[in-house]
């Protein structure tokens, strides 16, 4: 038992450090001279992936959990990003009634890939989203991964999706 204690006790320190990520999106990390005066809609495709591919070791202690709403889970991360970064950001259904204004910017988001991998003490949910900025059909990809000690599938795909769209958003400033 004594040469089996500190085994464990480096596993459970590996746990801790490796449990999950964190971002916090703030002002400062967004251009506010770029996105003053401008309103981003953004519209998410109908052929975007609307579920989880998992691999790995995939297990749930809590028992089956409701797949997520993708298409509201990506409302609700374009939400919080445009309060946390302070951007005029909108979610819109249709790109067509938006008002002619030349500070628009009309952005369709194509969900390519949600992936949630499993190993020994980390999940990784990775999400591959492609941007078109309408009418110039200029294009950006981004990739928002969320690590985890595993959690609830809707909260972990709205922080990957956070991360793409902030990726999206820096790219878009330069």
């Amino acid at each position: 038992m004594k040469k089996l204690k500190p085994f464990i006790l480096i596993f459970f320190a590996f746990l801790l450090v490796s449990c999950g990520t964190s971002s916090t999106y703030n002002q400062s990390s967004i251009n506010q001279n770029f996105y003053k005066g401008k309103t981003i809609y953004v519209m998410q495709s109908f052929e975007s992936k609307d579920f989880i591919s998992y691999k790995g070791m995939v297990g749930n202690v809590l028992g089956p959990s409701m797949p997520p709403n993708v298409k509201e889970v990506f409302k609700q991360s374009i939400k919080e990003l445009a309060v946390e970064t302070n951007t005029n950001l909108k979610v819109v259904d249709n790109l067509d009634n938006i008002p002619t204004d030349p500070s628009a910017v009309l952005v369709y988001a194509k969900i390519t890939n949600i992936v949630w991998s499993f190993g020994l003490s980390v999940a990784t949910l990775t999400t591959d989203v492609t941007y078109t900025i309408k009418p110039e059909e200029k294009v950006y990809k981004a990739i928002g991964i969320r690590k985890s000690g595993g959690g609830d599938p809707s909260n972990n795909l709205r922080k990957s999706l956070k991360v793409a769209n902030y990726k999206f958003l820096k790219e878009l400033e330069k």
